[in-house]
């Protein structure tokens, strides 16, 4: 799903991608992929949604889902939108939400995009692992586990360890906004802590919304997670009340 701004329809705009969290889809929980991008538009600023190979309503399925599989999209996702008529191609940022998270800190510096955002991400993908093997093996799968009705294949975690976000976003040194719930059930504040920590971004920023859910699953918190990431991409990416710089 692309989101273009009709305010600059004359002329290219920026574009942010966005990478949904490990079983979700390119909508998220309540909406708010669709929310941010359609604010990002009013702002002047195109986005892309989509769903990795294996999940939402994309080919495959998620036995066959791999994070090296899903950084690979990401790629092909972000060239994609470099490529799409009325976008600058020089103007693209980043949005990742919790596993997604971490395959945007991993591509963000190889493909020069202009500014990330990290949204409940996750630092360490070991943690995956840690969480995945206390789920309940499927019986005569080979080594399948079930997690929400999802199959997570033992090649998912098995090759889970050579992904370091932590190391690649330290490479990164264009804007970088790190936001992550303070109630987090799955991933403490040790993550967003670790990021701001390796973040190679002169201009960097960590915010802690005070009793938020992993997915920010209020009002209140969806709209401040929103507000700051259109504000940090209408900085970042050159945006002045809909008008570019």
């Amino acid at each position: 799903m692309v989101h273009r701004p009709v305010e600059v329809a004359w002329r290219p705009a920026p574009c942010v991608v966005f990478f949904h969290g490990f079983t979700g889809d390119r909508m998220e929980s309540h909406w708010i992929f669709v929310k941010c991008a359609r604010a990002l538009a009013k702002h002047g600023i195109a986005s892309l949604r989509f769903d990795f190979y294996g999940s939402g309503e994309s080919e495959g399925e998620f036995r066959e889902v791999t994070l090296q599989g899903e950084i690979s999209d990401a790629r092909a996702a972000v060239e994609f939108s470099r490529q799409q008529k009325g976008i600058d191609a020089r103007r693209l940022g980043l949005c990742g939400l919790s596993l997604g998270g971490a395959v945007a800190a991993c591509v963000a510096s190889p493909l020069r995009v202009q500014a990330l955002v990290l949204w409940a991400a996750l630092a360490h993908p070991t943690h995956v692992r840690d969480l995945a093997e206390r789920t309940v093996l499927i019986a005569g799968e080979h080594g399948f586990r079930e997690y929400n009705a999802h199959r997570i294949s033992p090649r998912f975690l098995d090759q889970i360890d050579k992904v370091q976000p932590l190391k690649s976003i330290a490479r990164f040194k264009n804007p970088t906004l790190i936001i992550h719930p303070e109630n987090d059930a799955y991933l403490s504040l040790v993550h967003p802590h670790d990021y701001f920590q390796a973040a190679g971004a002169s201009q960097k920023e960590k915010v802690i919304i005070p009793g938020a859910d992993h997915t920010f699953s209020s009002i209140a918190w969806e709209s401040e997670v929103i507000s700051r990431t259109v504000d940090w991409f209408r900085r970042s990416l050159s945006i002045r009340d809909g008008r570019q710089s």
